[in-house]
């Protein structure tokens, strides 16, 4: 028989708490606040002005809905130093999507000079829209069915497993695993995250790929174990561990050419100290973000620029570059104007308005509506392994999107972010936005009210898994629906591979 203290470990935010009236209050005034500034936006004369208050608008109004889905669920500290995902995500779109839009006011280049300010204040009241209604499925959604099957997995998990790491090698196990199926990715597709040959993404695929790119997140959940085994039994041996792998998994997502390694990497340390300790170390944050600025993304910039420069380079070659690239990043200026520009590159890189924008203006005047019974069978068909259907076409959004949206020519090998807002808006207009992003609130409140990093480590696992695609959401609707089974497959190996199993009662 299951002990009944153990059945549900991954306790649901509290229920029955009183809304906080400093957060009600709080709310009203940044609604009033963001009603008012999106009536300055459209009484703005010139549209550099228009797009700064609008930008601030998206902003509060997100703020302020941030309040009150939080006050609802009962979730202390904004529930941001619980790493509850519906209040991050809120929180981001705050950003990538309200205050760092303000960088429009400048001239644009590249693909957003396709953009009209008008279709950028038109997907800010897209996105203050889709936030509501998110919200409204956050707060008061009919989720109770799912969250009761995803309670019994997690009670499951929890009444057969304990919450310490069965040995010291199992952090090196999952960090060599990762390592092999990345190995072998690269080696079968010529591609190393940025580096290599980009065309190979949009034009092959092997039966396996899918199987090697879940099985390479190993790498940033080895960065987790080793967490967990050092803020519960804070011995050298474990500290260095944590260390050794922190950094090398830092290292290989340098020479892959991507930032958001980095940040995983950091989520992968951070996430389980918080559910140890139960605050976000303020120290830790501010040295990462530092590094970040002064380190990560100048080397990112000028790593990339050698990767596909005039000649686009091999991996081996690349990867040969990268020591030296890091030498001139080290020894090169220090003064604050290097945090200023990454600053500024960040708000560019990290703003998100472009895709709903655009698609906004193409979508339906010069591009027709996509059929929205796509939203539900494009999933079921990328779920298919390869290895089943050999002939299964590629899965290149973001890559047709360029083409499609922004008249970029086939030889150009980028994906633009979609983001699920963007996509849904693209699957028949106004009703499949309103009603995806519903479900999407709903399904995310189910993640919240189930995973508590506090009450369990094995939460903190597929915290960090999820994370960056919830988050982040630049995919499109169709590939964040596809992808969430794999991670939570991966997440269930992990787990029953990394803890050790409860004694069984007499």
């Amino acid at each position: 028989m299951v002990a009944k203290s153990y059945a549900l470990p991954l306790q649901r935010a509290r229920p029955g708490i009183p809304v906080p009236a400093r957060r009600v209050v709080g709310a009203a005034l940044l609604i009033g606040n963001a009603v008012i500034t999106l009536m300055l936006a459209l009484a703005a004369l010139q549209p550099g002005a228009a797009i700064a208050w609008g930008s601030v608008a998206l902003g509060a109004y997100c703020t302020a809905l941030l309040l009150i889905a939080t006050a609802a669920a009962g979730h202390d500290h904004l529930g941001l130093a619980s790493w509850k995902i519906g209040p991050w995500s809120l929180a981001w779109v705050a950003v990538a999507f309200g205050l760092v839009t303000i960088t429009w006011v400048a001239p644009q280049s590249g693909t957003a000079a396709e953009i009209t300010i008008q279709s950028v204040l038109r997907a800010l009241w897209l996105m203050a829209v889709a936030m509501t209604v998110f919200t409204a499925g956050y707060c008061v959604g009919p989720r109770r069915l799912a969250e009761h099957h995803a309670q019994r997995i997690s009670a499951a998990l929890s009444s057969r497993f304990s919450n310490d790491i069965r040995s010291p090698l199992v952090p090196w196990l999952l960090f060599v695993f990762g390592s092999a199926a990345q190995l072998v990715s690269t080696a079968t597709t010529g591609r190393f995250g940025y580096v290599g040959d980009a065309a190979a993404a949009t034009t092959s695929a092997s039966e396996y790929g899918q199987l090697l790119a879940i099985a390479a997140l190993c790498g940033p959940l080895s960065i987790a174990a080793a967490a967990i085994r050092a803020y519960r039994t804070p011995t050298r041996e474990a500290s260095f561990t944590l260390a050794i792998l922190f950094i090398i998994e830092i290292a290989v997502g340098a020479a892959s050419g991507g930032k958001q390694s980095y940040i995983v990497a950091v989520l992968a340390v951070l996430i389980p100290r918080a559910g140890a300790r139960r605050r976000l170390p303020a120290t830790v944050i501010v040295t990462a973000i530092l590094l970040f600025l002064l380190i990560i993304i100048p080397f990112n910039e000028a790593y990339r620029s050698d990767a596909r420069g005039t000649v686009t380079l091999s991996v081996r070659q690349a990867v040969a570059t990268a020591p030296s690239t890091l030498r001139q990043i080290v020894s090169g200026d220090r003064s604050p104007s290097v945090i200023s520009n990454s600053v500024i590159y960040l708000a560019q890189r990290i703003r998100e308005i472009d895709s709903p924008a655009i698609i906004m203006q193409r979508t339906p005047s010069e591009i027709p509506y996509s059929s929205p019974i796509q939203l539900a069978e494009a999933p079921v068909i990328d779920l298919t392994p390869r290895a089943l259907w050999p002939g299964k076409p590629i899965l290149a959004t973001g890559y047709e999107f360029s083409q499609q949206y922004f008249g970029l020519p086939p030889d150009v090998y980028t994906s633009s972010a979609i983001t699920p807002e963007g996509d849904l808006y693209r699957h028949g207009g106004w009703i499949p936005l309103a009603a995806g992003m519903f479900l999407f609130g709903c399904g995310l409140r189910v993640l919240d009210d189930v995973l508590d990093v506090r009450a369990s480590p094995h939460a903190a696992f597929l915290v960090i898994l999820l994370f960056p695609n919830l988050v982040k959401s630049e995919d499109d609707w169709i590939t964040l629906l596809a992808g969430l089974p794999g991670l939570i497959v991966l997440w269930i190996t992990v787990v029953m591979f990394s803890f050790a199993r409860r004694p069984r009662e007499p």
